[in-house]
């Protein structure tokens, strides 16, 4: 299903009961705006024991609005009855184009794509060729591990680590491990250490004689935000320079559905050499997302180029946005966010309301393709209400184009979203 479109929807269904069916109905229902069901029923009629039946003459009709979310997945459930029976099968389809996922925990977005959750590429350099953000050199030869204190508690698959192993050989795994692997296999996969993220696993060596690379981490108190960045890393054995960055986003800034951490990997240049691999993997080992892996990309990955990023995190395809069938302000149980006027060609008052208000507050402004174009960074707390005025400016000053566009503003535990249309 594609924003916009109608659709036709089939079910096949078989009867796997000990009797026959001798007038069997179904009736298709969604709790979701951006479908509208024209046509909700299907007859299926007589069903033996253990026939199989499809209402292609007689198939349900669903409406997607043209403002749904590129993959957001919508949630349907069939209701089948007969006389003295029923039955109920919950199924979710996609609108549009879906992104690779470890079945529903961790998602995996990639810049220049269609969704709202799509990262920009916004590269941190924290080696020595600069001194904006002063990296610290870890100093690391080949096929070594060193385990570092993290400056906040990071969630991962549920689970707290205040510790992280960072391996010379392109990956970062929660926790404590001793591990170096450099043999980069598929994920999920009970090779490599546990609840690894796989920035770019494959044997590197960031400390070959003569060679300029290193591994560096930083602690970006001011956007919370801890940063390893592999730095002109040797590629065996072709020689070549690999130039990437995890990012670990602090949870207690950076609010999921799941509480889960946001994982940011970007790379500088395109992969020099591609027999490696790219992904995360839960701690058991059981789930993961793999993007790439020896030359072969994900069915629903696109190809790493200079300047990308990839964005791992636990919002589905869609959750982030609001469309026409939502009201002008997104209410949580904690948060009231509203714009006046919502429709401008001028300044534009976004005002908050947040009960029992404590912590730090963020306004964020983001434009239709989830790019975030104008960040107010971090708010002071005053009571429990208060407002900014945007003059429909991005960071840098410059007027943005007319279109729709999303202020968002998050808690430490809770969120809001507020469509704002600039016009000329």
């Amino acid at each position: 299903m594609d924003p916009g479109e109608t659709v036709d929807l089939t079910a096949t269904l078989i009867n796997m009961g000990g009797a026959p069916l001798s007038n069997l109905s179904t009736i298709l229902t969604a709790n979701d705006p951006r479908v509208n069901i024209v046509d909700n029923s299907a007859v299926f009629g007589t069903m033996a024991v253990e026939t199989i039946k499809e209402n292609t003459t007689d198939p349900y009709v669903v409406e997607v609005n043209p403002t749904a979310p590129e993959g957001h997945i919508v949630s349907f459930r069939l209701i089948a009855s007969d006389a003295g029976f029923a039955d109920t099968i919950d199924f979710d389809l996609n609108i549009g184009l879906s992104v690779p996922t470890d079945t529903g925990r961790y998602y995996v977005f990639y810049s220049g794509g269609p969704h709202l959750e799509s990262p920009d590429f916004a590269w941190v350099a924290i080696d020595t060729t600069q001194s904006a953000y002063p990296g610290t050199s870890l100093n690391f030869y080949d096929n070594q591990s060193v385990t570092v204190s993290l400056p906040f508690t990071f969630t991962y698959y549920g689970n707290n680590y205040s510790q992280i192993t960072i391996c010379s050989n392109g990956w970062i795994a929660m926790g404590s491990t001793t591990s170096a692997d450099w043999t980069n296999s598929g994920i999920p996969n009970v090779d490599g250490p546990d609840a690894m993220i796989a920035g770019l696993w494959d044997d590197l060596d960031p400390g070959n004689s003569g060679m300029a690379g290193d591994v560096y981490t930083y602690y970006d108190a001011a956007n919370n935000r801890f940063i390893i960045e592999y730095f002109r890393v040797e590629h065996y054995p072709s020689g070549y320079e690999e130039n990437f960055e995890i990012i670990l986003l602090d949870p207690a800034y950076y609010t999921t559905p799941t509480g889960d951490g946001e994982i940011i990997v970007q790379f500088l240049n395109a992969m020099q050499q591609d027999d490696n691999t790219i992904g995360i993997e839960s701690p058991d080992q059981w789930f993961g997302v793999q993007y790439f892996r020896d030359a072969i990309y994900h069915t629903l990955a696109v190809p790493i180029t200079d300047e990308f990023s990839l964005r791992y995190t636990t919002f589905k395809p869609g959750q982030t946005g609001v469309d026409e069938h939502e009201t002008p302000s997104l209410v949580s149980s904690r948060i009231t966010l509203n714009a006046k006027p919502t429709v401008t060609d001028g300044p534009v008052s976004i005002s908050y309301e947040i009960p029992n208000a404590s912590g730090r507050i963020n306004l964020r402004v983001y434009n239709a393709a989830g790019r975030l174009v104008k960040d107010f960074g971090q708010l002071a707390v005053t009571g429990y209400q208060s407002s900014v005025i945007w003059d429909g400016c991005d960071d840098m000053g410059r007027r943005l184009p007319n279109g729709i566009y999303f202020a968002r503003i998050d808690t430490h535990d809770a969120s809001g979203t507020v469509k704002i249309i600039l016009v000329d």
